[in-house]
């Protein structure tokens, strides 16, 4: 029975110790060691859920209690959520600053890739062959992809870590894209000397239906839930808009880029947020991220 009771946490990892608190001699050991704890406990958490993902495979079933209080037969299927921090480099035993979920060129990171020319999906099986080998050439292999050497908890799950599903809307979209897109308006806004009049326009978006009325500026806001930004999606193009009305004719093609840039941010917000796609609405998500490397060089100029 489909319900809000399908995706259950279990667990929950502990904080680890900061680099910060340690002498400066010992980081690196410290990072060794974080990344060995966060593994072993995955494993151990992971371990009973690592099914194999075959329709046909009678393994892995569990009696479990529905919302509905009946029982059912039910096959775990893990899911994995998409972010870019730091954490995940040590969860993936890869390098910082690179990408988690292919093997693209650190200096092609942030770059428009179109469609069918993607990076090779990185495959964690195939990287434990590789450190299982110890040899010279394995671990050059290792190297020119970014990945640490030794024993890694996704290298133990039957499937390729980047085609689990990947259900976390809020982080990636809510709190990831449109904080994205705010850090980026901000600055632009005081380098074109229109941050006064975009706060009072921010602080002027009335109160309807879901919407609340802002009872603080941008700036005053220390941290954004997801609720808070979902919101934002529904008035910021408006602000941005008015806020950029007249200026000078050598302001006018840099404004209206930045209004392409928002517009398009939020469209692929918006687009993403669709409960179920088809062939017509992922072209539209395809072109509106073609038009968002269009534009972001917006982003530069603040």
């Amino acid at each position: 029975m489909p319900s809000s009771q399908s995706v259950v946490p279990v667990a929950l990892l502990q904080i680890l110790i900061k680099n910060c608190t340690i002498p400066q001699k010992g980081p690196d050991e410290q990072w060794q060691r974080n990344r060995e704890v966060l593994n072993e406990v995955l494993r151990w958490v992971l371990h009973p859920l690592a099914c194999t993902h075959s329709p046909s495979a009678e393994s892995r079933y569990y009696n479990v209690l529905c919302a509905d209080r009946n029982f059912r037969s039910c096959k775990p299927v893990l899911s994995a959520r998409l972010a870019d921090c730091r954490e995940y480099s040590d969860l993936h035993h890869l390098e910082r600053q690179v990408g988690i979920w292919c093997e693209c060129p650190k200096n092609e990171l942030g770059d428009y890739v179109p469609p069918g020319k993607h990076q090779p999906r990185r495959d964690h099986n195939q990287y434990q062959t590789l450190s299982d080998a110890n040899t010279k050439a394995a671990d050059a292999e290792l190297s020119s992809r970014d990945v640490h050497r030794g024993s890694n908890v996704f290298r133990h799950i039957p499937c390729i870590v980047s085609d689990l599903p990947r259900p976390d809307l809020l982080h990636t979209m809510q709190i990831g894209v449109l904080d994205h897109l705010q850090k980026c308006i901000f600055p632009f806004m005081k380098t074109q000397e229109r941050l006064d009049k975009y706060s009072a326009i921010w602080l002027s978006v009335p109160a309807y239906h879901d919407l609340t009325a802002k009872t603080k500026s941008y700036q005053e806001v220390s941290q954004w839930n997801g609720k808070e930004m979902k919101e934002m999606s529904w008035y910021l193009l408006g602000v941005v808009t008015q806020s950029l009305r007249g200026g000078s004719p050598t302001q006018h093609p840099i404004f209206n880029r930045a209004i392409e840039y928002t517009l398009v941010l939020l469209e692929f917000n918006m687009y993403a947020r669709y409960t179920s796609h088809d062939d017509a609405t992922l072209s539209y998500m395809e072109d509106t991220l073609c038009r968002f490397h269009t534009f972001k060089d917006v982003s530069l100029l603040g």
